[in-house]
């Protein structure tokens, strides 16, 4: 398995000369935030450095499970649209969030309309070679809506239905209350990616591993396991660390192994 970052963990002034920290670090690849407004650039410094690629689809003002076909309109053009993206870059997977039912008392006719076009977005992810990967969230602890995919039957009916992969954002799964290993077994060959980062197992921190409650103590141990090949991503808080905090905390991991 290999050790990439998110590059929401940057912030918005990256330059290519962290891009080759990072690659230095022992990085192996970056995960492009879409949302931040040099991501194409950024693009363009992974590539010119030689990491490899892979995206988290935009969410902010997107909604996948939205009945409003308007919304769902522009949320597939803009997910398609960075898809296409991405294969022009040699990119590998695109983790995306399921979106949220406008109400719990709408959760099971919202689930019915996300798995169909979770069949469409993975058609057109196919086409260009790139693997899907959903990712588990954090349920609304009030109950108002529901978003999906925010428990771990859920989230491994959608995976097997749609015959995709999952990305297991172990914060959130802290916070949702799951267990680590059970969960890596029930995902088995279906698990994606990782996104790594700590918390107290309240809040979605984005902490440094080992910062709160050292969620990924026993992480590699538990992937190794199972057999995980895939990227282990570092999704660390960009307004609590610097990218030198990020590659110095990866120095300590790689001379401690």
């Amino acid at each position: 398995m290999e050790k990439w970052l998110s590059l929401w963990s940057i912030g918005q002034d990256g330059t290519l000369n962290d891009f080759q920290s990072i690659k230095n670090a022992g990085f192996a690849g970056i995960e492009i935030w879409a949302e931040q407004y040099r991501s194409r650039e950024y693009l363009d410094y992974a590539k010119q450095v030689g990491l490899k690629i892979g995206i988290h689809l935009p969410f902010h003002d997107l909604n996948l499970a939205t009945p409003d076909s308007v919304v769902y309109e522009r949320t597939f053009n803009v997910l398609t649209e960075w898809i296409e993206i991405l294969s022009q870059y040699g990119g590998q997977h695109a983790t995306f969030h399921g979106g949220y039912a406008w109400s719990s008392e709408e959760r099971d006719e919202t689930l019915v309309r996300v798995k169909k076009r979770l069949l469409q977005l993975d058609e057109k992810a196919k086409q260009h070679g790139i693997d899907l990967l959903l990712e588990n969230l954090i349920p609304d602890k009030l109950n108002y809506c529901h978003h999906i995919a925010s428990n771990v039957e859920e989230w491994l009916e959608l995976v097997h239905f749609a015959n995709i992969k999952a990305c297991l954002d172990i914060g959130h799964l802290a916070v949702m209350g799951n267990d680590l290993e059970e969960t890596i077994g029930k995902l088995g060959n279906s698990l994606g990616a990782v996104h790594l980062s700590d918390n107290d197992g309240k809040a979605d921190l984005h902490l440094l591993p080992g910062e709160g409650n050292d969620l990924a103590n026993a992480l590699y141990g538990y992937l190794t396991k199972y057999q995980f090949a895939g990227p282990v991503v570092y999704e660390i808080n960009p307004y609590k660390y610097s990218l030198k905090d990020i590659t110095d905390h990866l120095s300590k991991v790689e001379e401690n192994v």
